[in-house]
């Protein structure tokens, strides 16, 4: 079996496109999936909305996260 991925950037073809890909004889369409932000994606979007915090040092930051001091 062979497995093909679309990219679709218009949506509102997607009822249709489903409905086309479905006439042909052994062709299976699979539910959307939704491509995923990566961790370095949701890192900006945190850092861009200002949830960050800050620290003067490295052992600052450890007490802080470890909750006691190294």
């Amino acid at each position: 079996m062979t497995e093909l991925i679309l990219s679709v950037e218009n949506e509102s073809i997607l009822p249709k496109l489903r409905e086309m890909l479905k006439t042909f004889e052994g062709v299976k369409v699979k539910a959307s999936v939704r491509k995923r932000e990566s961790g370095i994606d949701l890192s900006l979007e945190e850092a861009q909305s200002g949830r960050v915090s800050e620290w003067s040092s490295v052992d600052e930051m450890f007490e802080t996260i470890l909750n006691c001091e190294i």
